[in-house]
């Protein structure tokens, strides 16, 4: 087995061509090749429910048998297992599968006999060396189509593999190239775009991960990779799906990751997180709006006549198709995200500071925990009042969906002591997208299809006020 360390990007086909004339400038080519690639698993995609994937390429050379495991990621920066073995033809050879280096990461339960074809990936891959200091690494640009049950998707994206040296030079060498062109951290693989056209797969999104006794000074830097992580997804799935719920999902992790550092103060001193900090302040207008285009578009998705609202539909799409096209264009947008992943990547973890991740939010749910109570009881009842909760409440949301993860914490807050379970976790991400509703200065022009500021923000109390009863 080796191990892959590896950074994925995306970007659009039109910028291709600049990436490459700065690659021939300041790396060396090493070649272009055809590869076609074939996905197995069985027929109810067992391998990947284990988060593995089998894969035979076929290459200048011949054929090779792939299986990768999913591995880890660390601010964007994925490093998972991997085997390659040659083989004949394209068809499936079990031998290697059997082998005792394999045995141990195979998954249980799965009758190799059963494995056959889930969708294709053919593309076309330029690919360079470019050696900076210590780091080297293999950069290649894929451009071609996922391909499963009859329908197909684009694919174009950079990916940047470590040959020799440490893993930070990725980052500054991905970092030179999203001066050439928009280029976004993508957490989301080919075999994931591919297994979800094929209707097998659902997006993966990742939970706390927190222990007992796990000491902060571990505990903290995990949250904020755990809050990058969904953040990363979040907005892939909004600018290149047009999935408008991960404009909300998007914004609810910026909050989170944005006030993260404010509750560290044991473990990261406010100097250690300037930069960062920094770059997640560029995306805060950008993504204010897109939160509120998603958040209008839900409440006019249900209007009881849809007729009465379509002319306003119709121009709030028009508003989010262009606010994604800006963003997917921005290479301030783009290297902003690449440049608070390469902070969070070299902020320090090691080390102890005597408080357990269990103590910490104990503390914090029962100093926050209250305003469940008082939202239930003494709701807000105009737009003003409400936006000034925000904050709060987007903390409260955080601190209760870290709490799934250690359930016993949040025993004695919450609404009559009840704690704070999924449910009232929803309720609060659910208060955030109605949130965005009450932004001061409202970013949007106005339109004769579109209502008055006041009605939409009168819209959000309502909703909020409905919402505070559910808690």
């Amino acid at each position: 087995m080796t191990k892959e360390t590896e950074l994925k990007l995306r970007l659009n086909p039109d910028d291709v061509p600049a990436l490459a004339a700065f690659l021939d400038a300041n790396a060396r080519p090493d070649g272009h090749s055809t590869l076609k690639n074939w996905y197995l698993d069985t027929p109810d995609a067992r391998l990947v429910a284990a988060r593995a994937v089998l894969r035979i390429r076929e290459h200048a050379g011949g054929y090779e048998q792939t299986l990768k495991t999913r591995g880890s990621s660390q601010a964007g920066l994925q490093i998972r297992g991997e085997w390659n073995w040659p083989v004949a033809g394209p068809a499936i050879e079990t031998t290697p599968l059997n082998s005792s280096d394999v045995a141990g990461h195979w998954p249980q339960n799965i009758d190799i006999s059963t494995l056959g074809e889930v969708f294709t990936t053919h593309f076309e891959r330029h690919a360079w060396l470019w050696q900076q200091d210590d780091c080297t690494a293999e950069v290649v640009i894929d451009r071609g189509e996922i391909a499963a049950a009859g329908a197909a998707v684009p694919l174009c994206e950079v990916e940047l593999e470590l040959k020799q040296g440490t893993a930070a030079g990725l980052w500054q060498q991905a970092i030179q190239l999203a001066q050439q062109a928009p280029l976004w951290l993508s957490d989301v693989s080919k075999a994931e775009r591919g297994y979800r056209l094929a209707r097998l797969g659902r997006s993966w999104q990742p939970r706390p991960q927190l222990t007992d006794e796990q000491d902060l000074a571990t505990a903290l830097p995990a949250l904020l990779d755990y809050e990058f992580l969904n953040l990363k997804r979040a907005l892939e799935a909004c600018l290149w799906d047009n999935d408008l719920s991960g404009a909300l999902r998007a914004r609810n992790h910026w909050l989170a990751l944005r006030g993260l550092p404010r509750l560290a103060g044991k473990v990261l001193k406010r100097r250690q997180t300037r930069e960062l900090r920094a770059a997640l302040d560029v995306w805060e207008a950008p993504l204010q709006k897109l939160a509120l285009l998603a958040q209008l578009t839900r409440y006019l998705n249900g209007a009881d006549d849809a007729n009465a609202v379509a002319a306003e539909l119709k121009a709030v799409h028009a508003l989010w198709k262009q606010q994604v096209r800006s963003i997917r264009n921005s290479k301030e947008l783009a290297a902003a995200l690449l440049q608070a992943a390469s902070e969070l990547y070299h902020l320090p973890r090691d080390g102890r500071c005597g408080e357990t991740a269990r103590h910490w939010l104990r503390h914090l749910l029962l100093q926050h925990g209250t305003l469940l109570e008082r939202l239930k009881s003494r709701r807000p009842q105009d737009d003003e009042q409400w936006q000034g909760r925000e904050h709060d409440i987007a903390l409260l949301c955080q601190l209760a969906d870290y709490s799934r993860a250690l359930p016993s914490v949040s025993r004695g807050t919450g609404t009559a002591g009840s704690g704070i379970g999924d449910g009232r976790w929803r309720v609060l991400t659910d208060m955030l997208g109605a949130q965005a509703l009450l932004q001061r200065p409202w970013p949007l022009a106005e339109q004769d299809a579109l209502r008055s500021v006041q009605e939409y923000r009168d819209w959000a109390a309502e909703h909020l006020r409905f919402l505070a009863r559910q808690l």
